[in-house]
Formats: structure tokens, C-alpha cells, sequence
């Protein structure tokens, strides 16, 4: 993925208004951390309590119904994988997950789906009672409980559709619209559509990770969680100390040092990546400058990028305390602890301000 194309893929967000996207494996720690950023991310956008209690509510059962239903077996295909997004548009909430399962359990769910979508409030709870007390559950979970309660909390119908994998494989996509005002419908069909294309473009890309949004504080904790626990390399804890290290020097280098034309507001814009290409970790991460910074901004990059590994090593202990090396400590740091130069671009946007990218690249 070449770095012109992040600006693509930033201007692709914001049409979309995809805020957190994940594509990889799902494992409890990281649900877990989804949730909790999740959480963080509603509160920013002063939700109602009743609102947000609809949206962890729908969370849990997505990624529940994907640790649970993912199919693992030797006809997946190398690279297949679950995937979860968060959008949000216009005071609505779009939750959408895909998982692998075959294509002879497609006909029962695609069943149970249309089945939950042509009942009105009041079946549904009646629906619901009948699952409870004929108590049929199988060894993955209640006979569609799950999607019952989740038509119930949110007032709208299930989109839903099937793409083949191969010729046992296929991937379910699930969505669900929570509306933070008390008006219900459905339109969530398009919404489905454009979370389609962006597992295809993550998927073809190989990015494991998207944040697109407003940096705060709490938002860069968040994550950092999320980093520590979707990186899977479990061979040598120093890769990982190393990624996370550098994932620490990028957020805060949005968070402190963005331009952003919204002023006044605590956080500040950007887009946060990680990917993997080969045998190598990609991580990523954008945001605005003032277009009088960018001349800086590229002798700072040039000239740490031009260091040999002795004038490295020499200015990464003595940035600290240098007057020059503070302005650049972070992109030094970023170096040397990636052994590899910095890759960047600067993409003029308009009068005032550009669009500045840069790549880090770990071996695993």
C-alpha cells in the first residue's frame, strides 16, 4: 500500500463515516478492548444512557456471534477472517461484523434472519419467551436468541447478506442500526454495501486496523489496547515491546502535534493503521498540518531518515537534551527502534493545511 493511497482511504472513511474498523482473528482480549474503546468513543459524543446501553448490548452479541459461528477449518482460505466496523452518521449507529461459516448452514440462518425481520415489537418478545422456555440451544448458543434480542434493543430490522469464499466457505455479513432518537425504520442496506467494500479494500490491503477520528486522550489509551492485543506475534516479546513503543511515539504525534481547523475542541483529527506485508508489521498513522509547517516537517524527516546507525544511536541518546533534537525526538525514536527509515508524504490539501502520513515498518 503505498502511502498516497492513505488519503484515499482517509477520504474513504470520512464519506463512509467509519470510525474503528478490525479484520483479523477475534480473541476475547480483544473483544474485550473493542468494548471498552467502544464505550469511551460513545461517551465523547455525550450519548443517552439508554442509547449506549442498546449499543454494548449489540456489541457483546456481534462479537459474541463471531467468536462463536467463525468457521475454522482446513477448506477456509488462507487469509479469510472476521471483521468488525463502527460508523456513525447522523446521530445513528452502524454496527457490522462478518464471520466465516459454511454455505450448508447459510439456507437455516438466512431462515431465522427473514423470520426475526417480518415480526413487529410485540412477537418479537413473544418469540423471544417461546426460544427461553423450549430451551433449544445448541453447542453455539442459543437457537437464535441472540438475534432476536438484538431486533428487540434496537428497534430496527437485521441487514444481512452472504459472499462466497469458496466452494464450502462463505462470509456472513451482519448489521444493525441503533438510533440515538426514538424514530426506529431500517435503511441499512446501503450502510451494508459500503462496510462490504471496506472489508474488500482492508482484506486486499492486509490491514488488521482502523481508527479514523477525533484523538483524545482516551481514545489514544484506547488504542494502545487494542494494538497490545491484536498484535498475535507471541515468538519474541521484543517485536511486540517495539511496536508498541513506536505506536506510542505516532498517537501522541497526532494527538500533539495535529492542526486541525475545528478549533477549540479537546481531540484532534486523524487516522491511525495497522497492517502487515509479509514479514513485517505496517504501522501507520495521518493527520493536518498548517501548510507552513510542512517545509520543517520534511528537513526533520530527510535528515533523520539520512543517519547512519552510529549518528543514530549517538542522536537518539542525546535528543533529549539537545535544543535541535527536541522538535524530532519522537521521529528519532520511531528510527531507531524500528531499524528502518521512515517512509512519509505530504499531500497538499488547500490553502492552509496538508495531509502528512508516515509509515513505520518492524520486522516480525
Amino acid at each position: 500500500m503505498n502511502l498516497g493511497f492513505v488519503y484515499d482511504l482517509h477520504c474513504l472513511l470520512k464519506e463512509s463515516d467509519f470510525s474503528y474498523v478490525y479484520n483479523g482473528a477475534f480473541t476475547q482480549a480483544l473483544s474485550d478492548r473493542i468494548l471498552s474503546f467502544a464505550e469511551s468513543a460513545v461517551d465523547s459524543h455525550a450519548e443517552s444512557t439508554k442509547v449506549k446501553k442498546k449499543l454494548y448490548f449489540v456489541m457483546v452479541e456481534s462479537l459474541q456471534n463471531v467468536a462463536r459461528h467463525s468457521e475454522v477449518t482446513p477448506e477456509v482460505e488462507q487469509g479469510a477472517s472476521s471483521f468488525f466496523i463502527i460508523q456513525s452518521l447522523n446521530k445513528d449507529y452502524y454496527l457490522t461484523s462478518a464471520n466465516t461459516i459454511q454455505k450448508t448452514e447459510i439456507e437455516s440462518l438466512r431462515s431465522k434472519l427473514e423470520h426475526v425481520n417480518s415480526l413487529d415489537k410485540d412477537a418479537l418478545k413473544t418469540y423471544s419467551n417461546d426460544i427461553l422456555t423450549q430451551g433449544t440451544f445448541s453447542e453455539k448458543g442459543g437457537a437464535g436468541l441472540g438475534l432476536v434480542e438484538m431486533a428487540r434493543k434496537s428497534g430496527n430490522k437485521l441487514a444481512f447478506d452472504f459472499s462466497d469464499i469458496n466452494a464450502a466457505i462463505s462470509y456472513f455479513y451482519f448489521q444493525l442500526k441503533i438510533s440515538s432518537e426514538s424514530q426506529g425504520g431500517n435503511g441499512s442496506e446501503n450502510r451494508l454495501v459500503a462496510s462490504k467494500k471496506m472489508h474488500g479494500i482492508m482484506s486486499d490491503h492486509n490491514l488488521n486496523l482502523i481508527y479514523s477520528g477525533d484523538f483524545t486522550q482516551e481514545i489514544v489509551k484506547g488504542i494502545l489496547a487494542m494494538t497490545e492485543a491484536s498484535i498475535q506475534d507471541e515468538r519474541d516479546h521484543r517485536v511486540r515491546n517495539k511496536i508498541f513503543n513506536v505506536v506510542v511515539e505516532l498517537l501522541q504525534n497526532v494527538y500533539q502535534h495535529a492542526d486541525d481547523p475545528e478549533a477549540g475542541k479537546e481531540g484532534k483529527t486523524g487516522m491511525f493503521l495497522i497492517g502487515e506485508w509479509n514479514d513485517r508489521y505496517m504501522l501507520t498513522a495521518s493527520n493536518l498540518v498548517k501548510n507552513t509547517k510542512t517545509e520543517h516537517l520534511r528537513k526533520c524527516m530527510d535528515e533523520v531518515n539520512a543517519l547512519d546507525e552510529p549518528a543514530l544511536l549517538e542522536r537518539h541518546t542525546n535528543a533529549l537534551s539537545e535544543d535541535s533534537g527536541k522538535s524530532m525526538i519522537g521521529f528519532v525514536d520511531m528510527r531507531f527502534r524500528s531499524n528502518d527509515k521512515i517512509e512519509y508524504n505530504i499531500t497538499p490539501l488547500q490553502e492552509d493545511y496538508s495531509f502528512f502520513t508516515i509509515r513505520i515498518s518492524i520486522a516480525k
